[in-house]
């Protein structure tokens, strides 16, 4: 696919991620605000929490300061798609980036509106942080981009990822000029 096909596809899947996490959210604070609401009973369940923090509530209260993290986030995201090279090799990384971006501007559309990020997915079993949507698409994607750098990518495939120029391959050539 031709980037430019990329730089319609993303934005529209990215809206479309974004209303399922926005949705998600609105029906949990609609129907969620009075009592949690088991699926399975001591091992999932659906419980509202507004989160004024980060993942596991660290940062609690520093909505401003995540907000900025966001944004910057996004914006480095959005510099390294416009880089990656349009090789098919790298199709699946446009894709994670876009959930990645997606997930981090949900949490921030509810951080500008809500004060706090609405959460409300609670695996009990393990009485993990609870969690939502717009977080599944930023912790699977990421997962998923380390095992591709570390198991599928080879370092050469990267260098768009370099801030400077690229770096010149090495052809085992000797500028050598000493006689023999």
């Amino acid at each position: 696919m031709k980037k430019k096909h990329w730089y319609i596809l993303a934005p529209f899947l990215m809206a479309v991620l974004i209303f399922f996490d926005q949705l998600t959210k609105y029906l949990a604070r609609r129907d969620l605000a009075d009592e949690p609401f088991t699926i399975i009973d001591k091992v999932f369940k659906l419980k509202l929490i507004s989160n004024k923090g980060a993942a596991w509530g660290i940062l609690q209260g520093r909505v401003s300061i995540l907000s900025v993290i966001s944004i910057v986030l996004v914006a480095v995201l959005v510099y390294f798609f416009l880089r990656i090279p349009e090789d098919k090799k790298f199709h699946i990384i446009r894709v994670l980036f876009i959930f990645v971006c997606a997930g981090a501007l949900g949490n921030l559309i509810d951080r500008f509106w809500m004060g706090g990020v609405t959460d409300f997915l609670y695996i009990e079993l393990i009485d993990f942080p609870v969690f939502n949507v717009a977080d599944i698409y930023i912790t699977f994607s990421m997962v998923l981009v380390v095992i591709l750098f570390i198991f599928y990518y080879k370092e050469e495939d990267l260098d768009f990822f370099s801030f400077g120029r690229k770096k010149e391959k090495d052809n085992n050539t000797d500028n050598d000029t000493s006689e023999v």
